[in-house]
């Protein structure tokens, strides 16, 4: 029987989880580039940018948009503490309004960088139970839980999470990478068979994709060791 731990090292998993729970935030902040370098200038514009705002929930939005720009800035700067105390604040006073959201996201990918996996999960799920609306972020919070049970070695639990987080963005390429890591939890769960048929899938939905190479040669590994 196959034990996939001789060819999935632990450094790969990293490796390959760090791409899952950064792809998204990064795509993020290049589309907000402009509203970021605006936003990291500082906390004191704030004041300027509510003055005489009409509606309460327009001043909300307005200000923990700035709060979550400055999360993600220091996000992207790697100060994961400075990133934690912007997003909290913007996911906890501001009510449901979209920033609110976006740093409710964030949030997971920070304390899971921290390694605070349980509240990264909850952060996560906290996402899909009030603002799921967003399909780019509901597939990746979904992998976001996903990596977090198999942070946790839940490797069934995570596998399936992947799988969820593909079907939930299937008409984008990211999907792929959620089947490779759905396939690797199979195998890591000791579920081969189940393992070969995520990686066939891939091959047919993602033909010439990286990740369909991958699984070609995964496959081939799994046949030749008798999985």
């Amino acid at each position: 029987m196959l034990r996939p731990k001789k060819h999935i090292t632990r450094q790969k998993i990293k490796e390959d989880k760090f791409v899952t729970q950064t792809l998204r935030t990064v795509k993020w902040l290049k589309t907000n580039q402009q509203r970021l370098t605006f936003g990291a200038v500082g906390v004191a514009l704030a004041g300027i940018i509510l003055w005489g705002s009409a509606s309460a929930r327009g001043a909300s939005e307005k200000q923990a948009s700035l709060l979550t720009l400055m999360g993600g800035y220091a996000l992207e700067q790697q100060d994961l503490n400075q990133a934690r105390s912007f997003l909290l604040q913007a996911a906890e006073e501001f009510g449901r309004v979209p920033s609110a959201g976006r740093a409710t996201f964030m949030l997971g990918q920070v304390f899971f960088r921290l390694g605070s996996i349980d509240t990264a999960q909850v952060y996560y799920q906290r996402y899909l139970d009030r603002y799921g609306d967003v399909r780019l972020l509901k597939s990746s919070a979904r992998a976001g839980i996903a990596a977090c049970q198999e942070e946790r070695g839940d490797y069934l639990l995570a596998a399936e999470g992947y799988e969820d987080a593909a079907r939930f963005y299937e008409d984008h390429p990211v999907a792929a990478q959620f089947l490779m890591q759905a396939a690797r939890c199979y195998r890591l769960a000791d579920r081969i068979p189940t393992a070969v048929t995520v990686y066939e899938r891939l091959k047919l939905a993602y033909p010439g994709s990286a990740e369909a190479d991958r699984a070609a040669m995964e496959t081939a590994r799994i046949a030749q060791e008798g999985g």
